[in-house]
């Protein structure tokens, strides 16, 4: 089995790094475009700001408890 048959290591295309192994000779620009085709469309996994889940009672969103009487 050769390196073409085989599925991409994602990380040579990681988007961080593919110029520089563009630059190096390791894949080429055709083979990231065609790479970047591959990619699935994950629009309907996007929530917008309008979206956003509400605050938990424990949350980060949510306020700090009243301070407790402490004067008798």
């Amino acid at each position: 089995m050769t390196r073409e048959d085989s599925a991409p290591d994602p990380v040579l295309y990681d988007r961080r790094i593919v110029e520089r192994n563009i630059k190096r000779g390791i894949i080429t620009r055709k083979d990231y475009e065609k790479f970047l085709k591959s990619l699935s469309d994950s629009a309907d996994k996007v929530r917008s700001s309008d979206e956003a889940p509400e605050a938990s009672s424990e949350g980060k969103g949510a306020p700090p408890p009243p301070p407790a009487n402490t004067t008798t």
